[in-house]
């Protein structure tokens, strides 16, 4: 009887974590669907992963961010938010580093935490290629978990990545010696692009990683 327990309760897990891996859950994406389960799971695959979100309510109300802008009750029907989105990320994919001397810097899969929209970016030898609305990262990818507004910051150049990490507002995860290897090629940059932050002015293209494979104490967390 308590063996047929023990295994009870090791089954109801694994079902839930199939469940919310299966297509139609990891194809998620606040822009279309509703995102609670996503943002459940990468919690629990990347601990304290959510706390960002505190953390950009506290820089909007400090003014260090903006607010976020008005939307309605239903999904982004005519797209006109995703391609905002896609725009940011795409200028803040300029200003990520893409190689470090002739070695290749790793890979960044970055996860917007209002839409749990994912966006991986490949660094190879030939420069930095972006996919938006991919599944999720790959094993051995750096992981960025952060938000619309911070990366729209980052992009315009108001803020600094530094700064946003530092304001717990950008949290990294993955195998710690390639968080290592990101942050040393993202200080030259930082140095170059420093500036006071300012408070912000009002400004008038995810699913949860398909990696069950992986173990929550097996991977690396930012401190």
């Amino acid at each position: 009887m308590h063996r047929k327990a023990c295994i009870s309760r090791l089954l109801l897990p694994l079902s839930l974590l199939a469940a919310i891996l299966s297509p139609s859950a990891s194809s998620a994406c606040g822009y279309h669907d509703d995102v609670m389960m996503a943002r459940g799971l990468l919690n629990w695959i990347y601990p304290d992963a959510l706390h960002v979100l505190g953390s950009i309510s506290a820089a909007v109300a400090e003014r260090r961010l903006p607010p976020p802008e008005p939307t309605g009750a239903g999904p982004d029907l005519f797209g006109a938010n995703y391609r905002k989105t896609v725009r940011s990320l795409e200028h803040f994919g300029r200003k990520l580093p893409s190689v470090s001397g002739e070695t290749p810097l790793p890979s960044v899969s970055l996860v917007l935490i209002e839409p749990m929209l994912w966006t991986r970016f490949e660094m190879d030898t030939s420069g930095l290629h972006m996919r938006v609305h991919v599944t999720g990262p790959e094993p051995e990818d750096v992981v960025l978990v952060s938000g619309e507004a911070v990366i729209g910051e980052i992009a315009s150049g108001r803020l600094t990545f530094g700064k946003a990490r530092e304001l717990g507002l950008v949290r990294l995860y993955g195998p710690a010696a390639k968080r290592a290897l990101f942050l040393l090629a993202c200080a030259p940059t930082e140095a170059r692009q420093s500036k006071p932050m300012t408070p912000a002015a009002p400004v008038t293209e995810a699913a949860i990683p398909d990696i069950p494979s992986q173990r929550k104490t097996d991977i690396g967390r930012d401190r």
